[in-house]
């Protein structure tokens, strides 16, 4: 066990949709390289909506990362979540498989991308002649970062992810489900600490089309 890094943080977001509805998530995570290029996390988060008055959902995420090659990585991901759905709460597991590539361009840029496989459900078998509700979503992010030469400790960012409903397939959606756009700043702090500061532009196109204006921090 050569390094141990202990993240926490508080993001509360405001999400602006067709209501102007605000959002708050705020949660604390922990990463641990285990062996060199083998890393495990966990992160627990809680959400909030209805202009942070109402219980949207909690989760708890364990997480596995090991670096296959320079700039390549694969990992896996197991998420519980306690969701509401307005009229009443309801359990959902998820299982993802990443893969990701980066790489540093010239003038302080750095590149990255990473393609997910999301598998959901919220349970195994079928109960009271009720089947599982699964779905299957494939995930594609980008992100670029520039590190200022003289003032090292503050990365601008900006990325783009899409969603694809593999199964069931979003008729009304196309052949994408939601796209979001992100611009940012992390900034490094003491101690293997940092603060990112964001703004997402959101359209999910599902069962309702809905559009959010997210900041964070």
């Amino acid at each position: 066990m050569k390094h141990l890094l202990f993240i926490a943080f508080l993001i509360p977001t405001l999400g602006f949709s067709q209501n102007k509805d605000a959002n708050l998530w705020t949660g604390i995570g922990l990463e641990m390289e285990m062996v060199k290029d083998f890393s495990v996390g966990f992160e627990t988060q809680l959400r909030l909506d209805n202009n942070m008055t109402t219980y949207n959902q909690a989760y708890g995420e364990l997480s596995a990362d090991y670096k296959v090659i320079k700039g390549v990585s694969v990992g896996v991901i197991y998420r519980y979540s306690r969701k509401n759905d307005g009229d009443y709460f309801f359990n959902q597991n998820r299982i993802c498989l990443d893969a990701s590539y980066s790489f540093k361009l010239d003038m302080g840029l750095s590149f990255k991308t990473r393609a997910r496989y999301q598998h959901s459900f919220d349970r195994l078998s079928m109960v009271n002649g009720i089947y599982p509700d699964r779905a299957n979503i494939y995930r594609q992010s980008f992100k670029i970062e520039y590190k200022i030469k003289d003032f090292k400790l503050i990365e601008p960012f900006i990325g783009a992810e899409i969603f694809h409903s593999i199964n069931p397939i979003n008729e009304n959606a196309g052949f994408l489900d939601t796209y979001r756009f992100k611009a940012g700043l992390s900034l490094d702090l003491p101690k293997r600490q940092s603060i990112k500061l964001f703004y997402t532009y959101e359209h999910e196109q599902r069962s309702v089309d809905n559009k959010a204006y997210i900041y964070g921090i």
